[in-house]
């Protein structure tokens, strides 16, 4: 009968890595300072994201999405953006301008003439100082 083989020595492997508490050094800032091999693997990239939902949720079906967005539809928003029925007005624009006649009246509001404004409130403590 042959011998076994000769399992393979331990000079192979690398050393066992020390179990006593870590010694770190905290650079300026409060950041932990890194050695060559303290270095961290890069964290793997996020799987791509589906940006556009395949259906509009029932609630916003019949309304102008950001994707249906024109020069000749109304931009006017409504709701809050973080909303689920957020959506733009859509009605046909006021030519010249972004929004419908309706919100074109909201958006932009006239002057009074120079004469007819009400003088502006006083400043505090009297004003600027004159020298």
């Amino acid at each position: 009968p042959e011998p076994a083989p000769a399992a393979p020595q331990a000079a192979d492997a690398p050393p066992p890595a020390p179990t006593g508490p870590r010694v770190v050094s905290v650079g300026p800032g409060g950041f932990l300072r890194q050695g060559p091999g303290d270095q961290q693997q890069p964290i793997p990239p996020a799987p791509p994201r589906r940006l556009v939902p395949a259906k509009p949720s029932p609630e916003i079906a019949d309304k102008t999405s950001l994707l249906d967005l024109s020069d000749r539809v109304c931009r006017w928003p409504m709701g809050h953006p973080g909303e689920p029925d957020f959506h733009f007005c859509g009605e046909k624009v006021n030519p010249g301008f972004p929004y419908c006649v309706e919100h074109c009246g909201r958006a932009y509001q006239a002057q009074l003439p120079r004469g007819a404004r009400r003088p502006p409130p006083p400043l505090p403590f009297g004003g600027p100082r004159v020298r």
